[in-house]
């Protein structure tokens, strides 16, 4: 752009008009120009009002990011990047987090808050924001926030929209109307303040809405991350005797008690102020208290109600504390996808404690959850007896999956119902092994032109009444279906009101169609590119409008087979936080080559790949937890891939007693090496031998 373009393009702002109603603003005397000015004033405050849902949009996916690990980085120029230099700086003292998570870039570096003229130019620099990003290693799961009043400040433009590509959320802070920030950012914030008193000084009203609405995002993430109690802040920083005082003040208020108790609280925690509370509020010590905070994912209100209400299970029974209590020695375990420093402690089959003095290595993670199994080491399960399905079960367990859904491929309709009695019968049993969820029903209700290893002759047209017999024969929770057959959203909406996870797969599809569906009640898609309408630029397909959909849970086959690596990170940074690994694992599963059956189709196994006879992939030879090595083997975080393994695909099904470690939940875990490989499994705190 030229320099006169420039120029005009600076003119066109609202926030550089020139009001002629000021134009003798220079001969005012000083009370007039003082009462023009703090009238003039409110302009910044109504605007930030007016902005309230866009900012509450971006308090909500900042808090996220940061509840999943990442970062808060403020990135700005000029009077815009100090004030986010400035919010940063605070957080802190402020909310005592840990160094690095909110941080700010401010083009020029930190000379630019001294010695801001020398480094005016800085802010033209497009590239230099980027190479700052690429170094602090930006990725998914950070916030990036970009300030400016003009809303074109090349400096930031450059850093959101490199940040956007490696699918970091963005949020851009500006002052004007459909600004080329606004435009990058996935969330835009528009305070509208108008000309200024002074024109173009946006330190000024700009500056001012700015500097409000930074401290109403940080402040309200900081709260939506349990950082106080009511309107205390409980994560306190007591470096100097004020602040201890402070803290004293804050842990007899909150826990009722005096300021001795408060103290002696205090000091037995090292000062922490959280535990201090429970601690002075219970007859709890402190190693006993930081472990329920933990299990409270660190938000003091639901620990106290935990503490006073005798630590409740989610059954409504006390934790006993009579059983002998065993702990098992991790350095880590797994809470709400991030791995959280302590060990875990169990008895009489429940968690005890968490966040307890680490042990030297190893992670404890809940129980895999596994929504696509059709068969596991030699064992198909839709032709399994009771007894044979057990030893799937327990050939499952070993491998760390502790609850899955036994998948049935379309087939003549008897030997469903025949095996979905089965599946019935056992799971009523108490469990030794892998826990049955219900019934994933893939099939028969697929798009011939992507029946991929189905047999095209067991398909069979959308039919409530078939789709309601076989509800009646065992316990289905999920069904996979093709969205575009005639009568197929009528098959959603039974299935929604009956409480059953729709999920679309082995379908074509187009994105309008899937779109449909999805509106219709669809919850998730099946093996994404596997079996459906590919993307292309002008038709996304179901693939596509899956990734899109924000509401949608994305399941992949991650056994290096199914999905390109590069196909593979698009689906983490499209869906993050809605994706979940299956393994689809077949009997090959743990069983070596050879042939065998997928249903009632002949199938053969050779160097870890399970095909028909025709070369059609026909399900996985590989485990659940071989799909986690892949996907962290590709660079992901492992909290968040062991959480699309266990955590995620349990929140599909509504399951809340599985795929979580939680204070006085069962102690279904497994206890990984560094390695990822199984150190041991818990059924209800029993090791599996």
């Amino acid at each position: 752009m030229s320099h006169s373009r420039e120029l005009a393009s600076l003119g066109a702002l609202d926030t550089e008009a020139v009001r002629p109603e000021l134009a003798e603003l220079d001969v005012l005397d000083v009370p007039d120009l003082v009462a023009l000015m703090t009238s003039e004033s409110t302009r910044a405050s109504d605007a930030v009002v007016a902005a309230t849902p866009q900012i509450a949009g971006a308090v909500a996916g900042v808090a996220r990011r940061l509840a999943e690990g990442g970062r808060l980085i403020y990135v700005g120029a000029g009077t815009a990047g100090r004030l986010g230099v400035l919010d940063a700086s605070e957080a802190g003292p402020t909310f005592d987090v840990t160094d690095g998570l909110v941080l700010a870039i401010l083009a020029g570096g930190s000379d630019a808050m001294v010695r801001p003229r020398a480094r005016e130019g800085a802010e033209d620099d497009s590239d230099a924001a980027t190479v700052e990003l690429r170094a602090l290693g930006c990725s998914p799961r950070d916030a990036v926030v970009g300030i400016s009043a003009s809303g074109q400040t090349p400096f930031v433009v450059g850093a959101v929209t490199y940040a956007r590509a490696v699918g970091a959320l963005t949020v851009g802070i500006v002052c004007n109307r459909g600004s080329s920030i606004a435009s990058a950012a996935e969330l835009a914030i528009e305070l509208l303040v108008g000309g200024e008193v002074i024109a173009g000084s946006t330190r000024l009203n700009a500056g001012t809405a700015q500097k409000i609405t930074l401290n109403i995002l940080s402040t309200a993430v900081m709260i939506q991350l349990g950082k106080t109690y009511g309107n205390l802040i409980v994560d306190v920083r007591p470096t100097n005797e004020k602040l201890r005082d402070r803290a004293t003040q804050i842990v007899a208020t909150v826990a009722k008690t005096s300021p001795e108790r408060a103290r002696k609280a205090l000091e037995a925690c090292g000062w922490r102020t959280k535990p201090a509370c429970i601690v002075a509020a219970s007859t709890m010590g402190a190693e006993e208290a930081t472990g329920l905070l933990v299990a409270s994912g660190g938000r003091l209100r639901a620990a106290l109600e935990a503490a006073h209400t005798g630590q409740r299970t989610t059954t409504g029974r006390p934790v006993s504390r009579s059983g002998t209590q065993r702990r098992l020695g991790v350095a880590a375990f797994l809470q709400h996808g991030r791995l959280v420093p302590g060990d875990v402690a169990v008895a009489d089959g429940r968690v005890i404690a968490l966040g307890l003095t680490p042990g030297r290595r190893g992670i404890a993670i809940p129980g895999l959850v596994d929504l696509q199994v059709n068969g596991y080491a030699g064992v198909d399960a839709l032709g399994a007896s009771v007894e044979e399905l057990a030893t799937l079960a327990t050939a499952l367990a070993h491998d760390g999956v502790l609850a899955y859904q036994p998948t049935l491929i379309s087939s003549e309709t008897a030997a469903t119902m025949t095996a979905a009695g089965h599946i019935a019968e056992l799971s009523t049993r108490e469990p030794d092994g892998a826990r049955i969820l219900g019934i994933h029903l893939e099939g028969p209700f697929l798009s011939p032109l992507r029946a991929g290893t189905h047999p095209v002759e067991r398909l069979a047209r959308p039919d409530l009444e078939l789709l309601m017999s076989l509800f009646n024969a065992g316990p289905v929770t999920m069904v996979t279906l093709a969205p575009e057959l005639p009568g197929a959203l009528d098959l959603v909406a039974a299935c929604h009101r009956r409480g059953i996870v729709v999920s679309f797969g082995h379908s074509d599809a187009d994105a309008s169609e899937a779109r449909r569906g999805f509106e219709a009640g669809g919850q998730a898609v099946t093996h994404i590119f596997n079996a459906m309408s590919p993307i292309s630029a002008r038709a996304p397909g179901l693939a596509g409008a899956a990734l899109a959909d924000p509401s949608v849970t994305v399941q992949i086959i991650a056994d290096r087979v199914h999905v390109a690596d590069d196909l593979l990170r698009i689906v983490l940074a499209a869906a993050r936080g809605r994706w979940t690994l299956v393994s689809d694992a077949t009997a090959a599963s743990r069983l070596g080559d050879g042939d065998l059956l997928l249903g009632e189709v002949h199938v053969t196994a050779g160097q870890g790949v399970v095909r028909r006879p025709d070369g059609t992939l026909a399900g996985s030879a590989a485990t659940l937890l071989d799909g986690v090595r892949s996907v962290v083997g590709i660079g992901a975080a492992l909290g968040d891939v062991l959480a699309a393994a266990s955590e995620r695909p349990a929140a599909l099904l509504g399951r809340e007693d599985i795929g979580r470690i939680r204070l006085g939940a069962r102690a279904d875990l497994v206890v990984l090496g560094d390695d990822l490989e199984v150190r041991e499994v818990l059924l209800e705190g029993r090791s599996l031998s």
